[in-house]
């Protein structure tokens, strides 16, 4: 069962749900303005999220007579399971409905758009992707010298920065270990800090 909302109150539709639940689980609501074309300011995406936190047990989706594909694509990005839109041949029909209505043109774009929206959707976790790989390689930074370090200093922060180095040698994150140590070679201005060139190895953070 799909339940449009357009036109009702939060607290209506808690008594809809109310209602429903006991009788036919199987249902779903979606946010929706009843306004024919519908304008941005009036769609109110943000009530897909509220209702998500409301009714978590069951399907959220959007209805819209907004023209054009952008914001229904953006409900998918917010969540939506189901997204509903009217349909016309000729958009300059009589009636204030074709107006809001995708071509057949538009709604094969509006499918498009969605099915890519889920693949970008992708993980929550971040990190590292098999795909970023030669760009790290390429553009990844490294501890560098920020001045000329002669042979026996002792590393401070203000002798180190982060730049892209080549070769690779400690990760940003382990800028802080390195102060303290001490250097067994002069290391030049921009040049990696490299675990052979510090006598007390600091371990390596991953990336």
């Amino acid at each position: 069962m799909v339940i449009s909302s357009g036109m009702q109150s939060m607290n209506t539709m808690h008594q809809v749900y109310q209602i429903v639940k006991p009788i036919n689980p199987n249902f779903c609501f979606l946010q929706c303005t009843s306004a024919y074309p519908l304008q941005p300011e009036d769609v109110n995406l943000r009530v897909i999220s509220a209702y998500q936190s409301a009714f978590p047990d069951i399907p959220i989706g959007y209805s819209g007579h907004e023209t054009g594909i952008a914001i229904s694509v953006a409900a998918v990005a917010l969540g939506a399971k189901v997204v509903e839109r009217h349909v016309t041949l000729d958009k300059t029909w009589k009636g204030s409905d074709h107006q809001a209505s995708l071509e057949p043109k538009e709604l094969a774009e509006l499918v498009k758009a969605i099915r890519t929206v889920e693949k970008a959707m992708g993980s929550p976790i971040k990190q590292l992707l098999p795909c970023e790989m030669a760009c790290n390689e390429k553009l990844g930074k490294s501890v560098v010298a920020k001045v000329t370090i002669p042979e026996g200093a002792v590393l401070t922060l203000d002798m180190l920065t982060v730049k892209v180095g080549e070769p690779k040698g400690f990760p940003p994150e382990a800028i802080f270990d390195l102060v303290g140590q001490k250097v067994k070679k002069t290391i030049e201005e921009d040049e990696t800090i490299t675990e052979q060139a510090v006598e007390n190895h600091v371990k390596k953070v991953k990336c």
